[in-house]
């Protein structure tokens, strides 16, 4: 059995591809049409308040300040804050997460073949999944991101490194978090540029940026079609028409992802999370430092970021799927123990040496044990003593004596 996927108005499949595409050529370009009516609210948004502008770009100059507080971080990152609107976000977030999406897309398009079996429906179902695949995910993204933009506050509540040095923040989504926390809002600013300037200056390290995009980009080409899985779900399908609720089935995270997992995620799992955890636990330590004494509300405001990151979302949950993130577990309470571990042990400067070399940075197990981090990387210890040769070598002979 084959079945031809091409640009005929009478072939049902051409029919049910526009479902996702909108009869667009380029589903990127209906991606970001969806991504930018779901964050407008279908038109209803309006501009930046300008007073919102000019408060951001007061409150940045602080917020730098601040930075350079930080003795263990570079200090060569430069702070450009732009203010958005939602859908200005969720549109240029689309391009900064594409990559991720179209290697998910290129993984869900290789069906393997050994899953193609004789039987019909799972024939019908591996070529709707393989010429599909890359379009339910465009607009699955676009949906994803613009329901994203209607909370995000800047573009580091996921930790995923962006191009750059422009740094976007949204107004009306920090005045949001400020009535609702009840809270000034000059505090929610000054919190949010802060937070985003320290996770803006570790990914500009080159090595953490190579290291956390290349796992993230591994982890999502690594899903793979399950199409015994897939055929248990929809197996009432007799017919084409029976296709016509898979739109909404496929864009539901624990659906999709669940069907598609693959064990190589189990081994990148926590290869990702030993990169992240001590990145969130650095900053959420550091916010604290800086925070005291400048930001009265700080632990009002840290309580509710983190209870709104911790909500069943579901366009949160499917982004930190795809990317293995789990940022609703124990990642930020594992990486701020770690964090704590090493101060204790080692003080700030001990910190410093998180960022300093990609070999230096921590595996799995030396996020449970900061000792064995230090102590792989010879923190601490005098390993030239060991080595010392005496000016005078005369004595050595007598030694063994």
């Amino acid at each position: 059995m084959n079945f031809d996927f091409s640009d005929d108005p009478s072939n049902p499949f051409a029919q049910f591809s526009k479902m996702f595409t909108g009869g667009q050529s380029d589903p990127w370009t209906q991606a970001d049409q969806i991504a930018r009516q779901i964050a407008s609210e279908n038109g209803a948004e309006g501009n930046v308040d300008p007073l919102s502008r000019s408060l951001v770009e007061d409150l940045s100059r602080v917020a730098e300040l601040q930075l350079a507080k930080v003795e263990s971080l570079p200090s060569n990152a430069k702070l450009v804050f732009n203010t958005v609107t939602r859908t200005e976000w969720a549109s240029e977030s689309l391009a900064t997460y594409r990559p991720f999406f179209e290697r998910f897309g290129e993984a869900i398009g290789s069906v393997p073949a050994d899953t193609q079996a004789e039987d019909p429906l799972t024939q019908m179902l591996s070529q709707v999944v393989s010429s599909l695949g890359p379009m339910m995910v465009s607009s699955s993204a676009g949906s994803m991101l613009g329901h994203m933009a209607l909370h995000t506050l800047g573009q580091y509540d996921l930790p995923v490194p962006r191009p750059g040095d422009e740094l976007l923040v949204v107004p009306a989504n920090l005045d949001s978090l400020a009535n609702q926390a009840g809270v000034p809002a000059e505090e929610v600013y000054l919190w949010v540029l802060i937070r985003e300037s320290l996770m803006h200056t570790i990914f500009n390290i080159e090595h953490i940026r190579n290291r956390v995009e290349s796992l993230l980009i591994d982890f999502a080409a690594a899903f793979t079609p399950n199409i015994q899985q897939i055929e248990s779900q929809f197996g009432d399908i007799t017919s084409i028409e029976d296709l016509s609720g898979m739109d909404t089935d496929f864009q539901s995270a624990d659906s999709v992802l669940s069907m598609m997992r693959s064990p190589s995620h189990d081994l990148l799992v926590p290869q990702i999370s030993a990169v992240i955890a001590p990145i969130l636990g650095f900053v959420d330590y550091t916010m604290e430092k800086l925070s005291d004494g400048l930001i009265p509300s700080h632990p009002k405001i840290a309580t509710a970021v983190h209870a709104s990151q911790s909500e069943e979302n579901e366009a949160d949950i499917f982004m930190a799927q795809l990317l293995g993130l789990d940022l609703a577990g124990n990642l930020a309470a594992s990486g701020k123990a770690f964090v704590e571990g090493v101060l204790k042990r080692a003080g700030e400067e001990g910190l410093s040496r998180l960022w300093a070399d990609e070999l230096d940075l921590p595996t799995s197990p030396e996020i449970a044990a900061p000792g064995l981090w230090l102590e792989r990387i010879g923190f601490g210890s005098d390993e030239s003593s060991m080595f010392e040769i005496p000016d005078d070598i005369s004595e050595l002979d007598n030694l063994d004596d």
